[in-house]
């Protein structure tokens, strides 16, 4: 049995601008359900006897943040690779776009949530 040269890669994949945008969309719309889904628990914990329902509310905001970073990452990437470079790219740099401004937002309300419910 003989050695054989694997053949060359193929056609590079052109990464498309209106795909990119999708990516960003992605991402941006992935905040804001992750933003409604922490507002609401620390609004339905500040509506609670116990004042300590509203905090749980801020870190499952805290963690679904994590959370949307890893799966921007992992699916980012995992697109680069594999399928769509586009929307790979797209999603890693809609999560740059909104780490700063998103998160600020939902953890800033829910914290205004929690202090306008213990005075």
């Amino acid at each position: 049995m003989s050695w054989t040269v694997p053949p060359p890669p193929g056609p590079d994949r052109p990464i498309r601008a209106p795909k990119v945008f999708i990516g960003i969309g992605l991402v941006f719309a992935a905040q804001l359900v992750v933003i409604l889904v922490g507002v609401g628990a620390v609004a339905i914990g500040n509506a609670s006897a116990d004042s300590e329902n509203a905090l749980l509310g801020v870190w499952l905001e805290v963690l679904l943040q994590v959370v949307l970073f890893a799966v921007c990452l992992t699916f980012g990437i995992i697109w680069i690779v594999r399928k769509d470079r586009g929307v790979g790219l797209g999603l890693l740099i809609g999560w740059a776009a909104s780490v700063l401004l998103c998160p600020v937002a939902g953890i800033g309300v829910c914290l205004a949530i929690v202090n306008q419910g213990s005075s």
